[in-house]
């Protein structure tokens, strides 16, 4: 009974902890569910000079995304989109579609929130100044976007709010939040807060639109020449 005591310790109840060890790829690309969340990571550098309307974008997923209680969409599905509008003071971005193996689903969604590669980076950073050295990374302790703790241990943890609340646990695999009732299916959080919103290391930036089913993700930029660099992430939840 060791190793009960184990996850035990580790906060884990053992049908959940059994249950996502089960979880297995989706045997095909299947349209995430309404409601779940896509963290997402830019494949490409966009630049203000060198954008134009129509150019295609593309961004893989951040980590697995849970579309089933047994099954999940891997990291290394695409989402593909466009840029609808670009000038010196705004860009709008529409998503249409996941991308993996071939095929195609259509998706819609809306923006919940944003962090630049800076941002990002530091979620990958421990918390810990003696843990920069030569320690294992899978027992790291780390911040996310907006302030949610994520404590590991050999690869697996809790995610904490600000008020210490459990709130999301975390394998070597992503950080989720914790399923919100019956039924329901964690949510997939990239480098980002459970209760996280709006733009996070965006200077200069602001949202005009999140987005809708028809509708881009608007941005409003107040300087001419701007970079939202490679390896920045946003936070998209799935529309009707």
């Amino acid at each position: 009974m060791r190793w009960l005591a184990f996850l035990l310790l580790l906060g884990f109840t053992l049908p959940g902890y059994l249950a996502k060890a089960a979880a297995k790829p989706a045997k095909g690309l299947v349209p995430p569910p309404t409601g779940a969340t896509l963290p997402i990571r830019l494949i490409k550098t966009l630049k203000s000079q060198s954008l134009t309307a129509g150019q295609p974008i593309t961004a893989r997923f951040f980590q697995r995304v849970p579309v089933s209680p047994a099954s999940y969409l891997p990291s290394n599905v695409e989402i593909d989109g466009h840029v609808v509008q670009v000038g010196p003071s705004s860009l709008s971005i529409l998503f249409t579609e996941l991308r993996w193996k071939g095929q195609t689903v259509p998706v819609h969604v809306r923006l919940v929130a944003a962090a630049s590669l800076d941002e990002v980076f530091q979620t990958e950073m421990p918390l810990a100044a003696a843990d920069r050295g030569d320690s294992n990374p899978a027992d790291w302790t780390t911040r996310q976007v907006g302030g949610d703790e994520v404590y590991r241990s050999a690869g697996a943890g809790k995610v904490y709010d600000q008020y210490s609340e459990p709130v999301g646990f975390a394998d070597l695999n992503g950080v989720y939040q914790d399923p919100s009732g019956p039924g329901t299916l964690p949510h997939a959080m990239g480098p980002f807060s459970t209760t996280v919103g709006g733009l996070h290391g965006f200077v200069g930036f602001t949202i005009i639109s999140s987005g809708d089913a028809t509708s881009p993700i608007t941005f409003g930029v107040s300087k001419p020449k701007w970079t939202i660099a490679r390896g920045g992430a946003f936070l998209l939840e799935v529309i009707p």
